[in-house]
């Protein structure tokens, strides 16, 4: 049964849990000890077979609201159900197998009050076990053009603006399984403005169970999609005028040939003439990051060439 109280909480967190009994007990408190109090918790679980239930059961906390799932019904499923329901301002992601630092809540929540023109943000993240913060890009419009290419928000780190998810009417595509969470900030771009704190609010941690280990294989189809529908949905391509492998090369920093070299540079401002009729990029920066693709492609082309040649 799932009781709520008479007032609206300012965060709502967003937990689904499956089998993670390992970490999840870490998981969940580093949620409870924010040093923001005024949120919900709430925990999905999906299904699972192992001690997960009986640990978040024996957690006594009234801001959690748990769920759960007679049967596995998937990871996005959970967090759209869980937004469905939840009653904050802002809707935070979380995982069962990472650690928010204990100032996370408090100042997501501050940047999303100072930033109106903000629908979602994330912030920059410790790997663990490895201790490595990779940089994460934090200009808006540079961030924008980058998710051609790949998702550069970490998604457990993320925070969203209710108002604007329901104005929009956005939510998790579930026919995305493992990559749903790229489509989401690239449509969500269209919207509003997307934004990386520079500052380590989240450990992520790394094992061989997680999705993107685990899915590795289906989620980088589902993210060739994704790529690929960018093209069609925000500067108007049709499917048949886009060169699918070539572009997905490009985008995934992958080797291609010399005749493929050629291709690319005349592909590519094909892009820059889309841009300047709909003007959704900044054309400079596009131009800019594009480029930067096809060089490094024909750089590796060429270290690879000459390595086979001796």
């Amino acid at each position: 049964m799932i009781i709520f109280s008479d007032r609206s909480p300012s965060v709502s967190v967003v937990m689904p849990v499956f089998d993670g009994e390992k970490y999840l007990f870490e998981a969940t408190q580093s949620i409870l000890n924010q040093t923001f109090y005024d949120f919900e918790f709430i925990i999905i679980d999906d299904g699972s077979t192992d001690k997960s239930a009986s640990i978040v059961k024996s957690i006594n906390d009234r801001r959690i609201i748990f769920i759960q799932n007679s049967l596995n019904r998937g990871n996005y499923c959970c967090r759209n159900y869980g937004m469905k329901i939840s009653r904050g301002k802002y809707i935070c992601v979380m995982d069962a197998d990472d650690i928010s630092e204990p100032e996370r809540l408090q100042k997501q929540f501050r940047f999303m009050e100072d930033n109106s023109d903000i629908g979602i943000c994330g912030t920059f993240i410790r790997n663990i076990p490895s201790n490595i913060s990779p940089g994460f890009i934090t200009d808006c419009e540079q961030l924008k053009v980058s998710f051609l290419s790949n998702n550069y928000c970490s998604h457990p780190s993320l925070i969203m603006r209710r108002e604007y998810l329901n104005e929009y009417n956005l939510s998790y595509n579930e026919d995305y399984f493992y990559s749903a969470d790229f489509d989401l900030c690239a449509r969500g771009f269209k919207y509003f403005k997307i934004q990386n704190i520079p500052e380590v609010l989240l450990l992520y941690r790394r094992h061989p169970e997680q999705i993107s280990s685990a899915k590795f294989v289906e989620q980088t189809k589902y993210a060739d999609d994704i790529r690929i529908n960018q093209l069609i949905d925000v500067l108007g391509f049709n499917l048949e005028e886009i060169p699918v492998l070539l572009h997905l090369k490009l985008m995934k920093r992958q080797l291609i040939s010399q005749e493929e070299l050629d291709d690319s540079k005349k592909w590519v401002q094909r892009i820059f003439a889309k841009n300047k009729i709909v003007d959704y990029y900044k054309q400079e920066i596009l131009e800019q990051f594009l480029l930067l693709c096809i060089s490094y492609c024909e750089s590796l082309s060429f270290h690879t060439s000459k390595y086979m040649i001796r």
